[in-house]
């Protein structure tokens, strides 16, 4: 077994006797394209919510941004994804309801429902961690010395907070790649989760075992990317690499 996941030869499915490796070529593109788009936007959006609501912490703002991140995290994805549906394919008819790679507008709801979690969980990591750095000596020398408030902010206060947000980052895109399933099943998307859950009500143990073989190897490779950024963010870790 261990050989043919190193050679990408998972053997045949019980169910039509198709190869297993290809037909995880053709659907995890799919999964993986959605979460890293959906990863993206998340992060765009998030990071200056999470910074702005630190460096106004108990204000207006801080608290609606905070209160909306908190009903992102508690919102179901297949709830999310027929509301969507019922609202803005059956209502208003503005969106696809499934999805269709040639038709870029059928991904606007999977991303957002896919993304809404993770925004949230990085908003509200932005700004714990943001917090928790600003009041710091460094940052009151740093004042000190005159400089101006966006360059303490950018250069000081984030490039001290980012590790916190790169661990969620990379724990939450995990989880969306293993987690997809209700998302595509929601919007008919044919990639590995869908795959997946499809596999489970024959029951094809091989075509399972790929499919999660192979998303476990990817969610590892984010891990080390995360590691390495890491290093790459914080000197006090390249220094101590070094030393090494």
């Amino acid at each position: 077994n261990i050989k043919g996941i190193a050679y990408f030869d998972l053997g045949k499915s019980f169910s039509g006797n198709e190869e297993i490796t290809s037909s995880i070529a053709r659907k995890f593109p799919i999964t993986l394209t959605l979460t890293v788009i959906s990863l993206m936007i998340a992060i765009v959006i998030a990071l200056p919510i999470g910074i702005i609501s630190a460096t106004r912490p108990n204000s207006f703002f801080d608290y609606t941004f905070m209160f909306i991140a908190l009903i992102g995290l508690s919102i179901p994805n297949f709830w999310q994804g027929l509301i969507f549906i019922l609202n803005f394919s059956i209502k208003l008819q503005w969106l696809p309801a499934t999805f269709n790679p040639e038709n870029w507008l059928s991904m606007i709801m999977p991303v957002i429902v896919l993304g809404t979690g993770l925004t949230a969980s990085v908003a509200r990591m932005t700004r714990s961690s943001t917090l928790e750095v600003i009041n710091e000596d460094y940052m009151i020398t740093a004042r000190a010395k005159g400089l101006s408030k966006g360059t303490i902010l950018m250069k000081h206060a984030v490039r001290n907070a980012i590790i916190p947000i790169i661990t969620v980052i990379g724990l939450q895109f995990g989880g969306m790649l293993g987690g997809s399933a209700v998302t595509e099943k929601v919007f008919n998307i044919s990639g590995i989760g869908s795959y997946i859950v499809d596999k489970q009500f024959i029951p094809d143990i091989p075509a399972i075992m790929g499919g999660v073989v192979y998303t476990a190897i990817t969610i590892s490779l984010v891990n080390v990317i995360i590691d390495i950024l890491y290093a790459f963010f914080d000197p006090r870790i390249r220094s101590k690499m070094k030393q090494y």
